[in-house]
């Protein structure tokens, strides 16, 4: 028979180190889903989409975005076999960097949770755990960038070829 898991309680410390330097916002929306508020809007998610999931290191959550956008694509075409048209495009955009933006504050601190809680059960000092989570936590720019160059390049090679 297995004993039943505790729950590490996190303090603020431990989610303010985590978050980094938007800490003070991601704190407020923090208490807010503790206390079962968990809806939301973040520009900054709905402004930049999937470069905002990997700028967040949310990496697993920006994978399944891209495969459920890609299958949704691909779902269109053989359900209404019409030919691409700029409305729709902007339409399932807007839809989906609507949902970015209203997902965004809970995936991230669902996301942000999960991380720290794993960290702290490995028990170690304060300090230590201190120094993972804000390795864990925070952003990352190196993501961001390939992410950005691989887009314009792609951009770039669309163009290119569209027009030879």
């Amino acid at each position: 028979m297995s004993q039943p898991s505790t729950q590490v309680e996190i303090e603020d410390e431990y989610a303010w180190t985590f978050f980094g330097s938007n800490a003070e916002y991601y704190l407020k929306y923090w208490r807010l889903r503790q206390q079962g508020n968990s809806i939301s809007f973040n520009a900054s998610a709905f402004f930049g989409g999937l470069f905002w999931f990997a700028y967040r290191r949310m990496y697993l959550i920006l994978f399944l975005i891209v495969v459920v956008a890609m299958l949704e694509g691909m779902l269109e075409d053989v359900v209404f076999r019409l030919p691409p048209s700029t409305g729709r495009t902007l339409l399932a955009n807007l839809v989906f960097c609507s949902l970015y933006g209203f997902l965004g504050n809970s995936l991230y601190l669902w996301y942000a949770e999960r991380r720290m809680r794993k960290i702290l059960h490995l028990g170690l000092p304060k300090e230590e755990l201190l120094r993972r989570l804000r390795r864990a936590g925070g952003t990352s720019w190196s993501l961001l960038l390939v992410l950005l160059g691989v887009a314009a390049l792609s951009i770039g090679a669309y163009y290119w070829l569209s027009h030879t």
